[in-house]
């Protein structure tokens, strides 16, 4: 990714955004698309432009590519590559190069794919009527401000006042949605049907761009993303990309992709799938009319081609050839809100704010531990032997108990008797997070016996809270409000990713499969290559 700094012009108030400095931590750098991406909601679509090789779609939170030729979607233009979050007007594409300009209440938005540079100008009073020459390609894009007729030119960015225009039968423009309707009666006769989905939500066309060598239409819409029309057999393609809300509060590895909670800040609730090559984003909500009334959703697990959701409602597993099983305490639990899960050899451990359950794969609820109460913050099972982190420090019980222990040492280590946010396992290892430090378990035994347990430093000064862990091989990953660490088990040293240089927020959850990392954040879900995290 080429990155540059500032430069200014006081006279006509241009600026190349920013890029942020490098994190003096260990591990910070510039990355590639390829080796870190941010995936947001991008369902509402304010501008589109397209030619015969790419579209693009112009949302608040960034800007979606789609390579037209190979039908494959691109790493979007996101915050972390400096996009200002705000409304597109209209959107063009240079017919000289293939970049994109978004006309703004601020300015200029330029957008060149192929050294992957993102421009602002600014301009007082904003910018309208944004126009290329059809006879000259090549000469820069016009626009309307305040001031009058502006330009431009070819590889500026520095707008000055035009002293000609094209001839108004030589300007491209964008178009609109009455435009596009009026030339394609067969959309808005069928709009209706086109613009409500599953749940019975209505919405609206928001912008469209035509390109008439292909016969494709591609539509804009305020919730539905972008729809393709094909002008010779009207029909119409979704092109599903992005997750469901702008955040991610957890994240869990599924079979060919990872599945995201939606943070709630949308009117759509529920869950996203997407591809681990992100081409494929599917959108889980619930039943028709009823929905996924969830409220937060604290944890993730796959489990039997079945993802299960800890929520503030309850106990949710779906998947995609039954209904919702839904449990809450007239089933059972302890409490109706589920805080952490995980997988048994033949059923799910289930975390509540009042205690400890299993649930057996055909839905029988079992209560574990009566005499425990106080939320269970956090849960790592392997085989039959689930840990248990509570407010009050770690617990251990294990398929066919009904009550939850304290693990032999763990009293004597004055870290691990106050809350424990998260846990993970590998092989032998166990991994404890309290809020400012990671405590390992090395050893084996029965039900915890014969095993030492090592505090390390707190790392809270570069982490911020610690929220999350995720073991990988021969060590862990951890997430805080600050940014993200790798601790290696052999040389027990950290390597930290923090500040907005490397992770877009607080981590919220993380998941790791073979060849990436996946975190969750209020800004959404990154996904990162491992490889480029190692070097």
């Amino acid at each position: 990714m080429i990155r540059t700094p500032v430069r200014t012009n006081c006279l006509i108030l241009s600026t190349l955004l920013a890029v942020p400095q490098v994190s003096a931590q260990t591990g910070s750098r510039l990355w590639r698309p390829e080796e870190r991406t941010l995936l947001t909601d991008f369902s509402v679509v304010d501008a589109v432009a397209a030619d015969e090789n790419t579209l693009y779609l112009v949302s608040r939170t960034g800007i979606g590519v789609y390579d037209r030729r190979s039908r494959q979607w691109q790493p979007p233009v996101t915050v972390l590559e400096g996009y200002v979050p705000q409304r597109a007007l209209s959107a063009l594409i240079d017919p000289g190069d293939g970049s994109l300009w978004i006309a703004t209440a601020a300015g200029l938005v330029h957008f060149s794919p192929r050294v992957r540079l993102l421009e602002h100008v600014m301009v007082v009073g904003g910018v309208s009527q944004l126009t290329l020459d059809r006879q000259d390609p090549f000469a820069g894009v016009y626009f309307v401000s305040r001031s009058g007729w502006m330009s431009v030119p070819r590889g500026g960015i520095m707008a000055q006042r035009a002293m000609t225009i094209p001839h108004a039968r030589n300007q491209v423009r964008a178009l609109d949605v009455a435009e596009v309707l009026r030339r394609h009666p067969t959309i808005e006769t069928t709009r209706t049907r086109v613009l409500v989905d599953e749940r019975l939500r209505s919405y609206r066309f928001t912008a469209a761009a035509e390109v008439r060598l292909t016969d494709d239409v591609f539509l804009g819409t305020n919730g539905m993303g972008v729809i393709r029309y094909d002008a010779q057999t009207t029909d119409f393609e979704p092109l599903p990309f992005g997750l469901l809300s702008e955040g991610a509060v957890a994240v869990e590895v599924a079979l060919g992709g990872v599945w995201a909670a939606a943070d709630g800040r949308s009117p759509r609730s529920g869950f996203t799938f997407v591809a681990s090559d992100l081409q494929r984003f599917a959108h889980e909500e619930g039943r028709r009319v009823t929905g996924l009334a969830t409220g937060r959703v604290w944890d993730l697990l796959s489990r039997d081609r079945r993802l299960w959701a800890a929520t503030d409602a309850g106990l949710i597993a779906f998947d995609r050839e039954r209904n919702p099983l839904h449990l809450t305490t007239s089933d059972g639990l302890p409490s109706s809100r589920v805080l952490s899960l995980a997988s048994g050899s033949d059923g799910v451990w289930v975390g509540t704010t009042r205690g400890l359950a299993f649930v057996r794969d055909g839905g029988t609820v079992e209560r574990i531990g009566e005499q425990l109460y106080e939320p269970i913050l956090s849960l790592a099972a392997r085989s039959d032997t689930v840990w248990v982190g509570t407010r009050s420090g770690l617990g251990l019980s294990w398929a066919g108990s009904e009550r939850v222990v304290v693990p032999p040492g763990v009293r004597a280590v004055p870290d691990m008797n106050g809350e424990i946010v998260a846990l993970a396992t590998s092989d032998e290892i166990v991994v404890a997070a309290t809020r400012d430090r990671i405590v390992i378990r090395t050893g084996s035994g029965e039900q915890g016996a014969g095993s030492g347990w090592l505090a390390e430093r707190s790392i809270s000064t570069e982490l911020g809270d610690l929220t999350s862990v995720a073991a990988d091989g021969d060590g862990v990953w951890i997430g805080g409000t600050r940014g993200l660490a790798h601790y290696g088990f052999a040389g027990r040293a950290f390597v930290f990713f923090i500040g907005t240089t490397d992770v877009p927020g607080p981590v919220l959850d993380l998941a790791t499969d073979d060849r990436y990392l996946w975190v969750a954040t209020d800004r959404g879900l990154v996904r990162f290559d491992k490889g480029a995290l190692a070097r």
